[in-house]
């Protein structure tokens, strides 16, 4: 519960624009030194790295994440009844991912929220284009394009646009579970391969990756371009969004691009392919698994 606390205070700082500017004196006078500090930081903010290297270290002992919660609660100058009602709001947090499926994220897929399969009956209602197999929400404002895959007629990745962020949209038979981690894997590869960096963040989706991928960003200058990817798992399916401009963004705090694919619909039935066809135009060497894709086609 403590730490869950401590997680609140620290997305609050961060989604009012704060940094961490813990005082080292004051936690070396708990025994933290400021690499350890920023270490529980940034593990407390999502960072599965920093999670590991924290636990290796024994950083996470009750006295710790103590220190952490008093400085800052002194720091945001928070008394009272404020502590009881951050207390207990912890508490309710704590309690719903124990009981979720997936300890990174509290609320479980095709209960509460999507991504829905076609069979689930969480989606009706709510108002979609169909792409055939993938059925996505037509909120105002957006701009859709449906691509072929690189080398192919075949239609297979939808993208939508809104404003400055883009969500890459693509759905991939799958036999086995685990088939995001196993993707997961393969993609954060990949993006070292290009001489890029791939980071495992537990955000709103549960487990996602964080990328600095080397483009070309106009002639003969390359650069990096951030990215988030995020990966769910449906009965028979993985659904893959990569996040793009502004919304993936490290600082960003616009949760549209989650919430727009949490109401997607997956169909695996429609037009099953029994090979691997190459992956979506302009991410060929990012393909996540050998699973076929499903495939789409154009709104009616």
């Amino acid at each position: 519960m403590l730490l869950f606390a401590a997680k609140a205070l620290l997305q609050l700082r961060r989604e009012g624009g704060e940094c961490f500017p813990f005082d080292a004196r004051l936690m070396a006078e708990h025994g933290l030194s400021e690499g350890e500090v920023e270490t529980m930081v940034e593990a407390l903010c999502g960072d599965l790295s920093a999670v590991r290297k924290g636990r290796r270290s024994e950083l996470f002992s009750l006295r710790n994440i103590l220190a952490i919660l008093v400085v800052l609660l002194g720091e945001e100058s928070i008394h009272g009844e404020d502590i009881d009602f951050l207390l207990g709001g912890a508490e309710e947090i704590a309690d719903g991912f124990l009981r979720a499926d997936d300890p990174f994220r509290l609320v479980e897929r095709g209960v509460e929220i999507g991504p829905w399969d076609a069979s689930e009956a969480g989606w009706q209602g709510t108002d979609l284009v169909d792409l055939g197999g993938l059925r996505i929400p037509r909120d105002p404002g957006l701009k859709i394009q449906v691509n072929e895959g690189r080398g192919s007629s075949d239609l297979l990745e939808a993208v939508v646009l809104r404003g400055s962020t883009g969500v890459q949209l693509q759905a991939f038979h799958v036999t086995q579970e685990g088939a995001w981690a196993r993707a997961r894997e393969k993609f954060a590869q990949n993006v070292r391969g290009l001489g890029g960096e791939a980071r495992e963040w537990a955000g709103r989706a549960g487990v996602e990756l964080r990328c600095e991928i080397p483009v070309e960003q106009s002639p003969g200058v390359r650069g990096p371009q951030t990215v988030r990817v995020l990966g769910f798992e449906g009965p028979g399916w993985l659904l893959r969004g990569i996040v793009t401009g502004e919304g993936a963004d490290p600082a960003s705090q616009d949760e549209w691009a989650y919430s727009y694919v949490e109401r997607v619909v997956v169909d695996p039935s429609f037009r099953k392919v029994p090979d691997p066809l190459l992956s979506p135009a302009g991410f060929g060497s990012l393909q996540p698994s050998s699973d076929s894709p499903i495939l789409l086609r154009m709104p009616k």
